[in-house]
């Protein structure tokens, strides 16, 4: 048994290794040359890996996108987390993470509408609802913080305004995408409001 563990231990860490190597040569080729022109043949020659390696572990460069963007999500997440005070409320620390988002945003507005499609392509009922992956965590953990403190109603669970939450955030993301003229902080701005008017306490 302790053997099949660490077999399957090392085929994790490989395969993780392997997909940090791809995705860390997509991100400078989509940083020197842009998104729309990098081809997976290109990503694959960075990498140094065969064309078979890479669709092995990435259908399309959408995909590679994706996991990179992810990956960056969870590191700044568990940074903001670790910033976080027992007294925090929804309002100042969910403004607080959507000013840093909205400048990452207008940073990197064409990996947006490419991660979105990819997102709903790839979109598994089930498996969101086992994983509740991407920001919908970060959601959760500062509703449960604003319930806590009585800012926000407890009448709904924490998972269900959580997932509210989420499509005000996406909303605005598409409002401000498709009317770049717009300010995203503005826009975010509108999103909190109007959810804590409407979960208030």
């Amino acid at each position: 048994m302790i053997k099949i563990t660490e077999k399957t231990n090392r085929r994790i860490r490989k395969r993780k290794a392997m997909l940090e190597q791809i995705s860390g040569a997509a991100a400078r080729l989509f940083k020197t040359r842009g998104f729309e022109s990098v081809t997976m043949e290109l990503i694959a020659t960075e990498a140094d890996v065969s064309k078979r390696t890479l669709y092995k572990h990435f259908p399309s460069k959408d995909a590679v996108l994706a996991y990179m963007l992810e990956a960056e999500l969870d590191r700044d997440m568990a940074t903001f987390e670790l910033k976080l005070s027992k007294e925090s409320t929804f309002r100042d620390s969910v403004s607080a993470l959507l000013e840093q988002s909205a400048a990452w945003c207008e940073a990197h507005p064409d990996y947006l509408l490419p991660y979105i499609r990819h997102k709903f392509a790839t979109f598994d009922p089930a498996a969101e609802r086992l994983s509740r992956g991407d920001i919908v965590q970060t959601w959760i953990m500062l509703i449960a913080q604003g319930q806590r403190i009585g800012e926000l109603n407890t009448r709904q669970p924490t998972e269900q305004l959580a997932i509210y939450f989420h499509y005000l955030y996406f909303g605005a993301l598409m409002r401000w995408i498709t009317n770049p003229d717009l300010k995203l902080k503005n826009e975010f701005d509108a999103v909190v409001t109007l959810f804590i008017e409407g979960a208030k306490a």
